[in-house]
């Protein structure tokens, strides 16, 4: 990975996807890194996490796409759901 790539969030494998495609669109360097290794997940039954790394140069744009994704989707968690 380049030195100049900065961590911009680690989520779970299928929020890291949606990210990873609107990055995509808005033509985002990223790199996309596992956190468990597939064996980890499988074995011990963890949900898989990446972490998103960016250039240094387009977090900013990055934070926002991030942002933008996912203020709709925490909104619409319901708190009686995260406490199951």
């Amino acid at each position: 990975m380049h030195e100049d790539f900065v961590l911009l969030v680690e989520k779970e494998a299928m929020w890291a996807k949606m990210l990873e495609q609107v990055l995509k669109d808005n033509d985002v360097e990223f790199v996309s890194a596992p956190i468990y290794g597939a064996a980890v997940v499988l074995r011990a039954g963890v949900q898989e996490r990446h972490q998103i790394f960016v250039p240094q140069e387009q977090l900013a744009q990055a934070q926002e796409l991030l942002d933008e994704l996912f203020s709709n989707v925490e909104l619409s968690v319901d708190p009686e759901d995260q406490n199951a």
